[in-house]
């Protein structure tokens, strides 16, 4: 049984590490073929900005499924997707097919986060642990590939490097046919709609969903195609932004794995957002090595975050409805991020970057204040 479990745990890592390592070169393929296909940076904007929620609604219906349908469809579904998803990005040449395939992104990706805690939490008994891992994981794989995303652009150029995205996603479906499902539930809409209430919920679990709100609101003025496109302007090559930015990511996973067995969440918390609203207002006023240097470094901001946010989640979830309950935390943080999101085009056109970086910085003060004091109490 022992054995059963952990050669499960390993297939979820296993699929973990292929959609990061696909999300890592994404990330520095896309904004830039979108640059190289005549977009500009205001329609990029909002086109990034369609993923988080299209993301947070799929995810949280799949959550809910899950909880009582079980968890092995949504992967079978995650492997489709990501092939279908690069496949529409390999077509691409206009605002439309972009914004189609960012839904298809945002969908694919609902289907993994939806259930890939919730499966580990199920079977380990080592909870904290198994998530810093799963994020440490997922950290390290996206770092790979965008380290290397550079060089394939460079090597294959764009098209080929989205194709070699398609030909690894397709390895996930196989992957998730070995998974072993728990027993399924009758779908019953009454408790499905009960776990979905914030009434059924503790004061603390709605407090939090506001509060990731302000996050995903200060997050967003520094997501999706914001770093990539920064470095651009800072006249770097894509090999080199993605070797800063796979460092980065790189560094985020390291510092998530090493602080978070030493240091209490709401410590991560308040370290982690004190470097975060010092450190991003000097890189929006910094250019060149200087700059460069400054992205690379706010990787140890990522992992404190990161090592924070699963504490959270561990604390103020239920186990009978452990999808859901992340699900509605990630409603709170994906809805604040897309209305950022979806400005942050203006307000680089208008201003440069230094200014959405210096909103991010001083809304994020409102989250980490707070969440401190209150996971103290």
């Amino acid at each position: 049984m022992k054995g059963t479990v952990l050669n499960q745990t390993k297939i979820i890592f296993f699929i973990q590490v292929l959609n990061s390592f696909i999300s890592g070169i994404l990330t520095i393929v896309l904004p830039l073929l979108m640059k190289e296909r005549n977009l500009d940076i205001v329609t990029i904007g909002l086109i990034f900005a369609s993923l988080p929620m299209i993301f947070q609604l799929t995810r949280m219906s799949f959550a809910v499924v899950s909880d009582f349908l079980g968890r092995k469809l949504f992967f079978i579904l995650n492997g489709l997707l990501t092939v279908l998803s690069s496949s529409i990005y390999y077509l691409s040449y206009t605002p439309f097919a972009f914004l189609l395939g960012k839904v298809t992104e945002g969908t694919k990706s609902a289907s993994l986060w939806a259930v890939n805690r919730a499966f580990l939490l199920e079977k380990s008994g080592k909870k904290r642990k198994t998530l810093v891992h799963l994020r440490t994981t997922a950290f390290v794989s996206m770092a790979v590939g965008s380290l290397l995303a550079g060089f394939l652009i460079v090597w294959i150029f764009y098209t080929n490097t989205v194709m070699l995205c398609i030909l690894i996603g397709a390895v996930i479906v196989p992957a998730s046919l070995l998974l072993v499902d728990r027993k399924k539930e009758k779908f019953n809409i009454r408790q499905a709609l009960g776990h979905l209430d914030l009434r059924n919920k503790e004061k603390t679990f709605t407090i939090f969903v506001l509060l990731y709100f302000v996050m995903g609101l200060s997050f967003g003025f520094k997501s999706g195609y914001v770093f990539p496109l920064f470095l651009s302007e800072n006249k770097f090559g894509t090999e080199t932004i993605g070797i800063f930015l796979g460092a980065q990511i790189l560094l985020a996973g390291l510092s998530l794995y090493l602080f978070t067995k030493k240091m209490k969440i709401e410590k991560l918390i308040l370290l982690g957002g004190f470097l975060y609203s010092v450190m991003l207002p000097l890189l929006g006023f910094s250019s060149g090595l200087l700059a460069a240097f400054l992205l690379v470094m706010f990787g140890v901001v990522e992992g404190l975050l990161g090592g924070g946010q699963e504490g959270i989640l561990l604390k103020i979830v239920r186990k009978e409805s452990y999808s859901t309950d992340i699900g509605l935390l990630m409603m709170g943080l994906h809805g604040g991020t897309t209305i950022s999101l979806a400005t942050s085009g203006f307000l680089i056109a208008s201003w440069g970057f230094a200014a959405p970086f210096l909103l991010s910085a001083l809304i994020f003060v409102i989250f980490y204040v707070f969440a401190y004091f209150h996971l103290r109490e």
